[in-house]
């Protein structure tokens, strides 16, 4: 017996529903722009003009943040008016939690969503199989289904020479012979959706799965 039960939110038209990152001035919802955001807003704060400056017109950020963050956090170490510290440590705070509430094709300020809840709730569903559940683990590699023996043997010339660690060839192996296992127990997995997270393997093995998603 295969056995799924679903928690999602309400299906919402239009758009990926919940927090997301802010519109930057080209209208992306960009990661590096909302980071720079923060640390330079810190940087303001700490009353830093020229280390604000060089945050926002760093071209290779995902490479050298990590000077700019070491001299955010060295210049707000040494304030010793605690003062000046908790208003630097909250405008950085303010900032971080600056996200967006979608809803379809609706955006504003997470602030303001949330102090406009709605009265939606949340949805559960059962869905029980009737198949026979997999009980062997097999791998496709190279044109060839490896299990058992071979599969063993693979995981070992992996970890000889280095495409996976020891402990994950070890995992892998003691793995495939518990799959039959899965039978009767229960998981609980937030993020069902996801491409490649365990929901599908852990049903087709027989497994009760409590699934968390966002549709």
């Amino acid at each position: 017996l295969l056995t799924l039960a679903c928690v999602s939110q309400p299906l919402v038209p239009g758009g990926m529903a919940g927090i997301q990152f802010p519109a930057n001035e080209k209208g992306d919802r960009s990661t590096t722009s909302f980071n720079k955001e923060v640390f330079s807003a810190m940087a303001n704060s700490l009353g830093a003009k020229d280390l604000e400056d060089k945050i926002k017109s760093e071209k290779d950020w995902r490479h050298k943040y990590s000077v700019h963050l070491d001299q955010v956090v060295e210049r707000t170490l040494k304030l010793q008016d605690t003062s000046a510290l908790s208003a630097v440590l909250t405008k950085g705070l303010e900032k971080a939690r600056s996200m967006d509430f979608e809803s379809g094709s609706a955006a504003l300020p997470l602030s303001q969503a949330m102090a406009a809840a709605s009265a939606a709730k949340f949805t559960t569903s059962k869905v029980a199989g009737s198949g026979s559940p997999v009980t062997t683990l097999v791998v496709p590699y190279n044109g060839h289904q490896l299990k058992g023996s071979e599969l063993e043997q693979q995981c070992d010339q992996w970890s000889s020479y280095g495409t996976m660690e020891a402990d994950c060839a070890t995992a892998i192996k003691s793995g495939a012979k518990k799959l039959g296992e899965m039978k009767g127990r229960t998981f609980l997995v937030l993020g069902a959706g996801s491409e490649l997270g365990p929901v599908r393997p852990l049903l087709e093995a027989g497994a009760t799965v409590g699934a968390g998603g966002t549709r």
